[in-house]
């Protein structure tokens, strides 16, 4: 039986999610200089995260590549005849698309999911968002738009998810890290 890629990369990214955390907590307690108690709470909050999220993210990189196709096929009368050619005003599209559009429903989502598996109430996780939005979006663009060229540019589509989530753990990281 064959799992979908869906599925796939959604267990990849809640696995990689999960260890990026742990990696933040173990971080933490060094720099507050305290021994490392695993926080079983937390790991579960950011590997749900990841559950609910990935599958989201997965199904808009795939989004992003049927609407602004990154490599059509050159023609019978150009040299290297069926070898794809990268679509340079598409990707540029997407990276752009993604960067702003993907990043700022992701970071929204991010905290609204956080803040409900808290527990937070409505009203509590719209503060966070006003104060953490822009943040976390201007780190954010110190890290994604070279994820999104090379995700757009060689990175099979199926794959793209697992690449974003290994580029995650250092983002997971200070995503942990900044929300406590």
């Amino acid at each position: 039986m064959s799992v979908p890629p869906i599925a796939k990369a959604t267990l990849q990214a809640a696995v990689i999610n999960a260890g990026s955390n742990v990696l933040a907590q173990g971080i933490k307690a060094y720099r507050d200089e305290i021994p490392f108690e695993l926080d079983v709470q937390t790991l579960f909050q950011f590997t749900t995260c990841a559950f609910i999220l990935s599958p989201l993210s997965f199904l808009w990189l795939e989004g992003l590549e049927s609407s602004f196709p990154g490599f059509s096929t050159k023609t019978k009368t150009e040299k290297d005849e069926g070898q794809p050619k990268l679509n340079v005003s598409n990707t540029v599209a997407k990276v752009a698309i993604d960067q702003t559009v993907g990043g700022a429903w992701n970071t929204v989502l991010f905290i609204m999911t956080i803040g409900t598996l808290r527990g937070l109430d409505y009203e509590m996780i719209m503060s966070q968002i006003q104060n953490d939005f822009w943040p976390i979006m201007m780190a954010g663009f110190k890290l994604w738009p070279f994820v999104s060229v090379l995700n757009f540019t060689v990175i099979p589509v199926d794959k793209r998810l697992l690449v974003n989530s290994l580029f995650g753990v250092v983002w997971a990281v200070y995503l942990s890290l900044m929300s406590g």
